[in-house]
């Protein structure tokens, strides 16, 4: 589960993978709202007055990967809108794929998001797809648990 700050997303509970190799964020620590999957999520269901606000902080390159354009950001938070879901790849560290799914309040309002993360070789884009609607789903169903508003795909 994590949460939104201004310009970061921080990790409240990481469950993690029974693969040997394993990725994951500890519970607490702050990553980027603009490269990582969680954060996308979020930033796709904020007013485009917020975003911008949070997008004049900066957007450092991480990996080659990085999108620093604002242009190319609003434009894959209108799909993450449509779709439900944010996808992550090599955006923040080389290596590291993710999709996460915001969990929406009774106005749409992103409260928290939960996520898949793992390396790039076990997470391809097709893969990525398939679990983000799993992702989407879950993160709904929880909306709907918690008495919050849902979609309905």
């Amino acid at each position: 589960m994590t949460l939104l700050t201004t310009r970061t997303v921080v990790y409240l509970q990481v469950i993690e993978s029974p693969q040997r190799m394993k990725l994951a964020a500890a519970p607490g620590q702050r990553l980027p709202v603009f490269c990582t999957a969680t954060g996308k999520g979020f930033l796709a269901f904020l007013s485009k007055e917020t975003v911008e606000q949070i997008l004049k902080s900066g957007l450092p390159k991480y990996t080659e990967y990085t999108k620093t354009k604002r242009s190319a950001i609003f434009d894959e938070l209108e799909v993450i809108r449509e779709r439900g879901f944010a996808i992550s790849q090599q955006e923040y560290e080389e290596g590291v794929n993710a999709v996460a799914a915001p969990i929406l309040d009774g106005k749409e309002y992103p409260v928290a998001a939960m996520a898949i993360v793992g390396p790039a070789f076990r997470l391809p884009q097709e893969r990525l797809v398939e679990l983000g609607k799993a992702v989407r789903v879950t993160a709904d169903a929880i909306a709907r648990d918690l008495g919050l508003a849902f979609r309905i795909a």
